[in-house]
């Protein structure tokens, strides 16, 4: 079968060093023929006085220029450039590699004027920390081709540029972060001052940056004009526990996985700053901070005020901080959201944590006693609770019956069973839980998020036992565990390493995760056997007994069961 002239079976190795290959032989160029070409490849058609300039500074490089494409077709054995072509333009057959590893452009720097140049293209390849993010978002951008226009939406943090980088190696183009014509473009604010048309008329494969807040005119524009089948708008969440897991953080041990994590909100490009650092990354501190100058300074001080509420922003908590003037600009900057039943809450609550940290302690205390007044006044008992723990004060009296038994183990029966043989334990479905390589994972972020997993009857009493390791962060009330069965119910705080063994009735089981933190757990379940029978395996162990739900009448189960009776469908914003 006749190769077609346009397959490249000539390669240009982004990585090592400089050199033209076909079909693995390395061919033998000069510095001067190898900068050429490189050029090309990554900064696409360029005028000849342009080449002659760079590769040669004086006035016969024109001349020099003639005589270097002469020997570029010699060495190649075929024509590279067309008599009279200007600008030149690197041929099909010649591909930039741009996988690899080594140096990039090792030995170009060596070429009289380009110093500068492999500098720059070496900034602008840096490899990123850790294995490559989103692999499954790769993989499907890898059949785009261009031209074609990717918007990406995202927080400070989400990686972008990152994700363009690798598109970039995966399609095998050349990427640049200023308009060329060819290649993969990506471009972030401040937009480029060029003319509508030149953008339409690109044969790059563009992606643009968009921050949170108002769509910049210079998107619309683009939007308005760019044809549909070409284009498409992406919002990049924060990575699952499970896919920071499987890649930036398949190295570490839970404990430093799990803190880095969450306090990064799960963004790919923040995760490797709180690896690094023990404290407060400064440096992420510099970027929100710098983001939110293009805040009024009103606006900016109530966002900073604010950051001392967790979760759904009570309407008492924003008029005491007379921030209610300035909701708008905040909302429309998309520092805060608003939700229907709930109100404004902060975008993100890695982001608000932020925010807290830049709140002197003489102000951070002066800000809990306002909005524990405001709240009090307001019989919002619950989320006073929060600000007087915050204060160092009393506050176990406020909270409701199911958060205290979760904190404080009140109601909780305790007693001892024998446990026997081992049972099947089947799960009939849940969301926000996920399968690991031994027993399961979920990751809170959000104040008010909640996962949860459902268990298949049982026909007869059982013991669960829950195996596992949890994060949660200081100032929140912890990563929180509803067990629900048929007709009685309990609630836990799960805290490092833990193990906790229950006595479950027979039928259906829910367990429902709410609060802020990280988890990971294996599942047992096993049957219950009479005290004076021969012990089994694990033999007498302490379980504890799950309450009646309110309005349910207590089953007969030999242990005397809590008083403290706990609403099934209770919530709570952490």
């Amino acid at each position: 079968m006749k190769r077609g002239l346009n397959v490249p079976v000539y390669a240009l190795p982004l990585f090592g060093r400089a050199r033209v290959l076909f079909r693995g032989t390395e061919l033998r160029v000069s510095h001067k023929g190898l900068a050429l070409l490189y050029y090309l490849a990554l900064e696409g058609p360029t005028s000849r006085a342009r080449l002659a300039d760079l590769l040669y500074g004086h006035g016969a490089g024109l001349q020099n220029l003639r005589v270097e494409l002469h020997r570029l077709a010699q060495a190649l054995g075929r024509e590279v450039f067309p008599k009279g072509q200007d600008p030149l333009v690197l041929p099909p057959w010649l591909k930039l590699e741009t996988s690899g590893h080594g140096e990039i452009l090792e030995g170009l720097e060596e070429v009289e004027g380009l110093w500068e140049w492999v500098q720059e293209v070496r900034t602008r390849h840096e490899a990123f920390p850790g294995p490559t993010c989103r692999q499954g978002l790769l993989r499907e951008l890898s059949a785009l081709r261009p031209p074609f226009l990717l918007v990406l939406k995202g927080r400070l943090g989400a990686g972008p540029r990152q994700l363009a980088q690798e598109l970039a190696r995966v399609l095998g183009l050349a990427f640049h972060q200023n308009l060329r014509p060819e290649g993969l473009v990506y471009l972030e604010a401040p937009y480029p001052q060029v003319p509508l048309r030149e953008l339409l008329r690109s044969k790059a494969f563009l992606i643009l940056r968009l921050d949170p807040g108002e769509e910049p005119r210079f998107f619309l524009e683009l939007r308005a004009s760019y044809p549909v089948e070409r284009m498409r708008v992406l919002e990049l969440s924060p990575l699952s526990w499970l896919e920071a897991r499987q890649g930036l953080l398949t190295e570490y041990g839970f404990p430093q996985a799990a803190r880095a994590y969450f306090l990064a909100g799960g963004q790919p490009e923040w995760i490797p700053e709180w690896l690094a650092s023990s404290n407060l990354p400064q440096r992420l501190l510099a970027q929100l901070r710098l983001q939110a100058r293009w805040l009024s300074e009103p606006a900016r001080v109530a966002l900073e005020w604010l950051s001392v509420a967790p979760g759904p922003i009570p309407e008492q908590v924003l008029d005491a901080f007379a921030a209610l003037p300035y909701l708008d600009e905040l909302e429309r900057k998309g520092w805060l959201v608003y939700r229907e039943g709930e109100g404004y809450r902060f975008a993100k609550e890695a982001e608000r944590r932020f925010f807290y940290s830049t709140l002197p302690p003489g102000r951070r205390r002066e800000l809990h006693e306002r909005a524990a007044t405001a709240l009090a006044l307001a019989g919002c008992r619950r989320e006073e609770a929060l600000h007087r723990r915050a204060l160092g004060e009393e506050y176990e009296s406020l909270l409701d019956s199911p958060l205290r038994q979760a904190l404080l183990g009140e109601g909780k029966s305790v007693g001892k069973r024998v446990l026997g043989r081992e049972l099947a334990l089947l799960v009939q479905g849940g969301e926000g839980v996920f399968p690991m390589e031994q027993g399961f994972g979920l990751a809170l972020l959000e104040p008010g998020d909640t996962a949860h997993l459902d268990l298949a009857s049982w026909e007869e009493e059982a013991v669960l036992e829950l195996v596992g390791q949890a994060y949660a962060p200081q100032g929140s009330w912890g990563l929180l565990l509803l067990v629900r069965g048929v007709r009685s119910e309990g609630y836990i705080r799960l805290e490092e390493s833990f193990t906790h063994r229950i006595l479950l009735p027979p039928g259906p089981i829910r367990l429902k995760f709410w609060g802020l933190g990280v988890a990971e757990f294996a599942l047992r379940a096993y049957r219950v056997r009479q005290e004076g029978g021969r012990a089994l395996g694990k033999g007498l162990v302490e379980v504890w007994n799950l309450a009646a739900k309110e309005g349910e009448e207590v089953p007969k189960q030999g242990e005397k069961k809590g008083e403290d009776q706990g609403r099934g469908d209770w919530d709570v914003h952490l």
